[in-house]
């Protein structure tokens, strides 16, 4: 277990898929911007519509990721990440609210930079910011793809069950 107080190593930022192009220097440079903290099992860590305000990194833990149906008013677990994942990287983009709820699943470590500290170690050189926003754009592609993937694989298996049904119906 990481100590919390304590701030992660250049090592463990490597497994930060996000930040895995950023040369050790870099990365020494982000611990020192940023901080170490716990949180137990069960807490909210971050809240859909709140404002943004910088990103997390899991050092420990398993976090659970849920999205509210805006229809319904349903919430639905999304995804769960674990130590190498990150959250909060589209608040260092835009200004929008947070797009989930975030609550830990277990008692987790995170690492949190905030957005104008990030920004600031980003306008320290412009090959930092393109290399940055290329892995933003890297990951967002393959978390597009995945999605794309699992939205095709569920409209077939809810036009195969309708399908189903009406014939149940029609006979």
């Amino acid at each position: 277990m990481v100590n919390a107080s304590a701030k992660p190593s250049v090592q463990m930022l490597k497994e930060v898929r996000l930040l895995n192009n950023l040369s050790e220097q870099d990365l020494s440079r982000i611990i020192a911007l940023g901080r170490g903290f716990t949180h137990k099992a069960h807490s909210n860590i971050v809240i859909e519509g709140e404002l943004s305000s910088g990103l997390y990194l899991i050092m420990e833990g398993v976090l659970g990721v849920f999205k509210t149906n805006t229809v319904t008013g349903d919430v639905y677990d999304v995804a769960q990440l674990r130590r190498g994942s990150f959250f909060g990287e589209m608040s260092l983009i835009d200004e929008a609210p947070r797009s989930a709820t975030v609550k830990a699943l277990t008692d987790c470590v995170l690492f949190y930079i905030s957005k104008e500290a990030f920004s600031s170690f980003l306008d320290s050189s412009s090959q930092l910011k393109v290399s940055f926003y290329e892995n933003c754009i890297r990951d967002l592609s393959a978390r597009l793809r995945e999605l794309d993937e699992s939205y095709v694989t569920s409209q077939y298996q809810l036009w195969k069950a309708a399908l189903k049904n009406t014939r149940k119906a029609a006979s």
